[in-house]
């Protein structure tokens, strides 16, 4: 087992990552809740194959569970599930030192930490990620939202867990395309801060294909230090640190919002935002063609579409998606552009025309 420390406003938590976690989790959970009361948050895929190892191990270390499942899909980050949670928690009786557990990705992260940081003004909760993406980037730092109508994880707060879990056994019976859909924010990591981890994200497509566990255990380890190492300096996202861990997303949310949530997964629009923004660093000069080619080939290695061909996405709608992004700042929006492997740059006076130029160039129609 590996564990890596985070710094937040409540102190320090860990992120322990390993295979056979699960089992073990009311035990690690145990040292550092006193409480008896536990709600988990879940989805009903995940439930089928982990709820019950889950339970088990926590009532082994004396904890009294109660599980609320939310609806499958990322529109059960929604307002109307989030007063659903509220409604189960006070029907059940819980108070402010009883805990949520996440169990799931980051559907279910991001909402069971957005009502944990707002039940009773707040109560304790774990993450134990299911998907290498949550394992790899949504578990861990504390961002927590929920979805409006008009946009993605526009009501949030910064709450950071107790505890991340990270089993990556898990990993071994994720559906091929969620698993490939995860490979987006590994490569995220690379590109932002580490050209070994990139490096050896380029020589390891057989590793992954035959989910090695020592690979993943080595791709979770490293992103995680990676991200942990960012939000300990910059918690709340005001140093401008953490405004990097965005590349890509910026495009992607858009791309999410115009389809419904429905055509992608997060993953895989993450993919095509950084396929995006390699594209718009490129035409800006700040990067050479030789980087783009190299980030959109790996996306290619890996699965993750590149491009919106042949969806029917019209550019102005994807754009004005993406000015609803809560990450713009006087009016104009902010991207995470790479000017090599391992290292980005803040661009803020890019025009729309030149982002629509960029639509365009991944498929987008007039």
């Amino acid at each position: 087992m590996k564990t890596i420390q985070v710094q937040s406003r409540n102190g320090k938590y860990s992120i322990l990552i390993g295979d056979g976690l699960l089992g073990e989790a009311g035990s690690h959970i145990k040292k550092v809740s006193a409480e008896s009361r536990v709600m988990i948050v879940t989805q009903p895929p995940v439930a089928r194959n982990y709820l019950q190892p889950l339970i088990a191990s926590l009532r082994k270390s004396g904890f009294d569970c109660e599980t609320h499942h939310l609806p499958d899909g990322e529109t059960a980050k929604s307002q109307r599930e989030m007063f659903h949670l509220y409604e189960r928690l006070l029907k059940g009786g819980f108070e402010r030192r009883d805990m949520l557990v996440a169990l799931g990705g980051g559907v279910v992260g991001d909402l069971a930490g957005f009502v944990a940081a707002t039940y009773l003004r707040g109560v304790p909760y774990v993450q134990i990620g299911t998907t290498l993406l949550a394992q790899v980037d949504s578990s861990i730092g504390g961002k927590t939202a929920v979805n409006l109508q008009e946009g993605k994880n526009l009501i949030g707060a910064f709450n950071p867990p107790i505890l991340v879990i990270s089993d990556t056994g898990v990993l071994k019976s994720l559906p091929p395309r969620e698993l490939r859909a995860s490979m987006g924010e590994v490569v995220k990591y690379g590109i932002i801060r580490s050209p070994r981890l990139f490096s050896m994200l380029e020589k390891s497509e057989a590793l992954f294909a035959k989910k090695d566990a020592f690979f993943f255990e080595s791709v979770i380890a490293e992103s995680a230090k990676i991200k942990a190492g960012i939000v300990s300096r910059d918690e709340f996202e005001t140093k401008k640190e953490r405004m990097i861990l965005n590349l890509g997303h910026t495009f992607a949310h858009g791309f999410e919002q115009v389809t419904g949530y429905k055509r992608f997964l997060h993953g895989e629009a993450v993919g095509i935002g950084i396929a995006a923004a390699a594209k718009l660093a490129a035409a800006l000069k700040i990067c050479p063609a030789s980087v783009e080619k190299r980030i959109v080939n790996i996306l290619v290695r890996y699965g993750l579409p590149v491009h919106i061909k042949g969806c029917g996405l019209k550019a102005a709608s994807i754009l004005d998606a993406m000015m609803r992004d809560k990450k713009k700042q006087h009016g104009r929006l902010r991207f995470i552009l790479p000017s090599a492997i391992g290292k980005v740059v803040v661009a803020e006076n890019v025009s729309a025309a030149k982002i629509g130029q960029i639509l365009k160039s991944l498929g987008a129609v007039s």
